[in-house]
């Protein structure tokens, strides 16, 4: 990130809570160009590391070749999933999250599920959960990288959802922003609802 980070103490970090299964949304501020309007998934948060997947950067890349490995000449469902998301800026091997418990290698408790092995993808494939996406990279933050940056209000932690994990990637960053808005009024004032701002679409 851009601003100078500012180290966290003990009273700002502890005690330490695990990020893991969080979504981090990024901050209207941030100008990196890979983080900037993101919202990402927390996978694993760690004393050695932070890794987190991007939601919402589609690719222009046609899932066909990949579905039909996966299928292994089994007919593609009609319901497929039609395309990859750019999951940050390392390499890592396909992931799909999606809303199957039985096909999780791993999770939250709000009903969102991730799996990477070949033989769980290739099961994913073959009945396609209501919801799913399959995601390629990943981020990864530092010891105490992701904690430094929350601390300088680079980014805000919501629970991750459903309604904005599965929400349309184009507009998720904005519902994101607006989720955080709406609880910061209606912790102040009680009012439920912050109106849409227009700076923001």
């Amino acid at each position: 990130m851009n601003r100078t980070p500012k180290i966290p103490n003990s009273d700002d970090l502890a005690p330490r809570i695990s990020l893991a299964g969080y979504l981090m949304v990024a901050a209207p501020g941030v100008q990196d160009p890979v983080f900037a309007r993101s919202v990402c998934i927390i996978v694993e948060n760690s004393l050695e590391r932070t890794i987190g997947i991007m939601l919402n950067r589609p690719l222009a890349i046609d899932t066909t070749s990949l579905l039909e490995q996966l299928l292994e000449g089994a007919a593609k469902p009609q319901n497929a999933v039609s395309h990859i998301n750019f999951g940050g800026p390392q390499n890592g091997p396909v992931l799909a999250i999606h809303d199957n418990e039985l096909l999780a290698e791993g999770g939250n408790s709000q009903g969102i599920y991730l799996s990477a092995q070949t033989e769980t993808l290739r099961k994913i494939a073959q009945v396609t959960p209501d919801h799913c996406r399959l995601f390629i990279g990943h981020a990864v933050w530092q010891v105490s990288q992701l904690e430094t940056e929350i601390v300088n209000g680079d980014w805000h932690v919501l629970p991750a959802i459903p309604e904005l994990v599965f929400s349309d990637e184009n507009s998720m960053w904005v519902k994101g922003i607006q989720t955080v808005g709406n609880g910061i009024i209606r912790s102040a004032t009680g009012i439920d609802t912050l109106m849409s701002t227009p700076t923001l679409n």
